[in-house]
């Protein structure tokens, strides 16, 4: 992408180090925001695991408690006891999943939109790298302009 300015004019070294450390921030902020998808991505594969495992666990609950029933229905009188215990016992657990998985689904939609905002910070990045490669070439072209305009003057002298 910067071969082509080889055959150019130089800039002023003032403006070319501003114009360095300009892009030298922006890929600092590239890296920067590269780092912080990254740990985005990694929290949200984290908490869709997470969400994965209490799925499981309340697949497994679903299990135990048709299981139950079956030995209640053995022995009815002895099983109403204990069933009703574990009722109580896993509806306090499925209502705890519940709120689990609800906060899991808060901080994937929190990762997610992590993740969109650090995506607009790219683009923007990307828009900010263009402006700047955009005015070197202005300023390339009226460098150029300004050179072939002193040096016009000086060949016509020269010819008379």
């Amino acid at each position: 992408m910067f071969g082509r300015w080889l055959n150019l004019v130089p800039v002023r070294a003032s403006r070319m180090r501003i114009a360095s450390e300009q892009l030298g921030k922006c890929h600092a902020r590239v890296a920067e925001l590269k780092a912080s998808l990254e740990k985005a991505r990694a929290a949200s594969q984290e908490w869709k695991a997470k969400a994965h495992d209490a799925d499981q666990r309340v697949a497994q609950q679903a299990k135990l408690i048709e299981r139950i029933q079956a030995q209640a229905a053995r022995a009815a009188e002895q099983q109403a006891r204990e069933l009703a215990q574990l009722r109580t016992r896993i509806s306090g657990l499925t209502e705890k999943r519940a709120r689990d998985v609800a906060d899991l689904r808060a901080h994937l939609a929190t990762a997610e939109r992590d993740l969109a905002m650090a995506r607009d910070h790219l683009m923007t990045i990307d828009v900010k790298l263009d402006i700047l490669e955009g005015a070197a070439n202005v300023l390339d072209n009226r460098t150029r302009a300004i050179l072939s305009a002193r040096t016009a003057p000086d060949s016509e002298v020269t010819s008379q």
